[in-house]
């Protein structure tokens, strides 16, 4: 058995098994790698992952060699049968002998030895079929085309293809099957200091795209120099640049209504007196907990931004980085692309629009009312803030909206708008 075993094998299925079952990816597998050695903890994410981005190619190569027999095929099998072919058709550091044995010992642990002969046959099949590697997609409408071979949702693809077109669709699908990379934002540290202790310590690093933040590599946020002290946040490039364009004057008070994780107002704590509240009390003590490391004075509080504990005209800017489908980050949520669906979208903009609605009383005259999303949604992003200033005639764009595409920013992708009152 190969010293990165069956173990990582098992947790993937363990991080799929739940996935399935509506756990989010973070949680499943932080569940399911506890207790697991670092190379098998990397080998779990990374297959559990990539079966995530690239099911619909793995499901067509599987199909194409069970015909009928998929659709009589266990749930539990299915996900053993993806975690082989992953290996096999993705995962080329590992032999086609190991990604075979070890699939098929986690298949005897969980459904049993007749189910594990099964899997073992079946992925021999593809390892040997040279067939089962390629599927003819000449015929298919392009939008089709693409959902298929970057395995993404039919609805999805579509939509993004009538708005973008079909070449930066397939940039943005390529990129979303890409696994992000770590990028970090200077806090307490100057990023002269952090840039000297990165390289003090040999750790690969370079400058963001843009020069939001820089791109760590080969090491976690807790390996890196400075962690306990709060040196740095671990922050995309998008937030970074969008708090950055609203440039709201420093001694301002702003209210983060749907702060967690905390970053972002962590960082606006620097120069601003920062209020920080969400919804959840599970999502507050994630913030606090980065409050904590990031040594941060903002004032925690658990409020529902639709129904603000805060006086009318009271705060200088209110910024709602509001709950939204997450379109612009598929690429570090994998799992995310299978739970949307148009309702859902349609049910979120709601939400958005009464979030809206609650927090601008706040706003003092003269005030800002900054609105982000991580989505690439019309219907979250620009006609939501249309809606908005349809109703409020006291608030108007205080500058053009700033829309950015994940494929560009080579990380997440978002919107920005920053509305000002009279």
């Amino acid at each position: 058995m190969p010293a990165e075993g069956w173990a990582a094998r098992e947790a993937a299925f363990e991080i799929l098994r739940a996935t399935s079952l509506g756990a989010l990816f973070e949680a499943a597998r932080d569940r399911a790698v506890r207790g697991l050695q670092e190379p098998d903890r990397r080998l779990a994410h990374e297959i559990a992952a990539g079966v995530l981005r690239h099911r619909r190619e793995l499901d067509r190569k599987l199909q194409r060699i069970l015909e009928r027999g998929w659709r009589r095929t266990t749930p539990e099998v299915r996900e053993l049968l993806r975690i082989g072919a992953y290996q096999i058709l993705r995962l080329s550091r590992v032999p086609p002998y190991a990604a075979v044995s070890t699939t098929v010992e986690v298949a005897k642990r969980r459904t049993g030895n007749k189910s594990a002969a099964f899997v073992n046959a079946v992925l021999r099949r593809l390892l040997h079929d040279e067939q089962a590697a390629s599927v003819d997609q000449g015929s298919a409408p392009v939008p089709v085309a693409l959902a298929a071979r970057y395995s993404h949702p039919d609805w999805l693809v579509k939509r993004w293809t009538e708005r973008f077109g079909s070449e930066a669709t397939e940039r943005l699908l390529r990129h979303n099957n890409q696994p992000p990379p770590l990028v970090i934002q200077p806090l307490n540290w100057t990023r002269d200091q952090l840039e000297e202790a990165l390289s003090r310590r040999g750790i690969a690093w370079a400058e963001a795209k843009g020069g939001y933040g820089l791109v760590v590599k080969g090491v976690k946020p807790r390996e890196i120099p400075g962690y306990e002290e709060g040196a740095f946040l671990v922050q995309g490039p998008a937030q970074a640049r969008f708090v950055r364009e609203a440039a709201i004057p420093a001694g301002w008070s702003v209210w983060d209504a749907c702060a967690a994780p905390g970053g972002k107002a962590a960082l606006l704590s620097l120069a601003h007196r920062v209020l920080a509240s969400d919804s959840k009390r599970r999502r507050l003590r994630r913030m606090m907990e980065t409050f904590q490391r990031a040594r941060s004075r903002a004032v925690v509080f658990i409020a529902d931004a639709r129904m603000p504990p805060l006086r009318e005209q009271s705060i200088d800017a209110v910024w709602l980085d509001v709950p939204c489908s997450a379109t612009g980050t598929l690429a570090r949520h994998p799992d995310a692309r299978w739970r949307l669906s148009l309702r859902r979208i349609v049910r979120l903009a709601e939400l958005q629009g009464e979030l809206l609605d609650g927090a601008a009383p706040v706003v003092r005259p003269g005030g800002l009312l900054v609105y982000s999303t991580c989505s690439l949604e019309p219907e979250e992003n620009e006609d939501r803030v249309n809606q908005f200033l349809a109703a409020h005639p006291d608030f108007r764009r205080d500058r053009g909206d700033l829309f950015l595409f994940p494929p560009d920013t080579e990380s997440d992708g978002g919107y920005l708008a920053i509305l000002r009152r009279d």
